[in-house]
């Protein structure tokens, strides 16, 4: 029998998009491509998914209590609404292998190397199909509980770090020209900022719809906060050596000394991380279920969480050779891959509510 209707408060759903995107985004360098200037492609990506998150929002709040699958239904009808779910059913499947395939990686560079990525992916798989399973609801309250954690992390590593920050690193700003920022810039509307498109799938469960769209928005900005604080600490630190590295933060932990006493901190990162990344795949198996479920035109979306959890724990292992072509992948791909469902199927939803609203006032 399925459970109640699950029901958001704006802080829960404001912590899970903040987990969500810092997730898979503390370990790598952030617009590799600009270098030193990355944080400026970190504030131009920033104002661009803006519009992406208005877009979204504002559709969910025309059509209140309704997904952006069940929105396409009703304005296209059923069969469109099918095929936008399978769409989305699809993009969120991918992105929950993209992030398990990328944290084991991780794990197993830094961490564990003799272990076997299969025990190592397995474990995170079956965390996150028992917290998806009790909802999202108990996903937002462990959001809420990593958020503090989280913050409070990045702050101290700065004030420890401090005493090797090299303010020249960040010198001559633009030196290569635009071009370099703009191709980060575009990087980053792909991944992480416009991979918020899956809470339109979860917008419709807040339990003040009215203001979804203030606290999505504060969600970005807290997210991108955090996410430029940590790209420039490690600039100070590495210098341009910091858009080279596959994982640059846990380099630049390694600078933390304390009086000889204090150091070695690195676990304590690597466990931040990963309770983000556990958070951000636990959004991708429940969004990915309940698109299936609502293809199916069911209502029990827990029913397809164990098979989906196993199918991406399969694919996860087979559908990148390697840790250099899953880079590749994501730094050269995923943002031209991603474009239609973060920008054009929201946009198309958009104008198509908007003219139907106007008929409908006009007639």
């Amino acid at each position: 029998m399925e459970q109640r209707v699950e029901r958001l408060t704006s802080s829960g759903l404001g912590a899970v998009m903040v987990m969500f995107l810092v997730g898979s985004s503390l370990t790598v360098p952030l617009a590799a491509v600009a270098g030193h200037d990355a944080w400026i492609s970190i504030l131009l990506s920033l104002a661009l998914s803006f519009g992406i998150i208005w877009t979204y929002s504002t559709l969910c709040q025309l059509y209140p209590g309704k997904t952006i699958i069940e929105i396409g239904g009703e304005l296209f009808g059923v069969w469109i609404g099918r095929l936008l779910g399978i769409c989305y059913a699809w993009y969120a499947f991918h992105l929950g292998v993209l992030v398990l395939r990328a944290f084991t990686e991780f794990i197993s560079m830094v961490a564990l190397p003799k272990t076997p990525p299969l025990a190592i992916s397995a474990a995170m798989v079956a965390i996150v199909l028992w917290v998806a399973y009790m909802g999202i609801e108990v996903v937002c309250r462990c959001s809420l509980a990593i958020l503090a954690f989280v913050f409070s992390e990045g702050i101290i590593s700065l004030i420890f770090m401090g005493k090797d920050f090299q303010p020249e690193n960040l010198l001559p700003v633009v030196d290569r020209g635009w071009m370099p920022i703009m191709q980060g810039m575009t990087e980053l509307v792909g991944f992480p900022f416009g991979e918020t498109i899956l809470f339109a799938m979860i917008i419709p469960q807040l339990n003040k719809i009215e203001s979804a769209r203030k606290t999505l928005l504060w969600a970005l900005v807290a997210a991108g906060s955090l996410l430029l604080l940590v790209n420039v600490r490690n600039t100070l630190i590495l210098g341009e050596i910091s858009s080279k590295l596959i994982y640059p933060s846990y380099t630049a932990y390694q600078y933390i000394s304390i009086a000889d006493f204090f150091e070695r901190v690195e676990p304590i990162a690597i466990v931040t991380w990963m309770m983000g990344g556990f958070i951000k795949l636990s959004v991708c198996l429940i969004v990915c279920a309940k698109s299936i479920s609502t293809v199916l035109s069911g209502k029990r979306f827990r029913t397809y969480l164990v098979p989906l959890a196993i199918l991406m724990l399969e694919v996860s292992r087979s559908i990148y050779q390697n840790n250099t072509e899953l880079i590749r992948f994501a730094t050269k791909v995923w943002q031209w891959y991603s474009m239609p469902f973060q920008i054009i199927i929201p946009l198309l939803l958009l104008l198509a509510a908007y003219i139907g609203k106007r008929k409908l006032s006009s007639s």
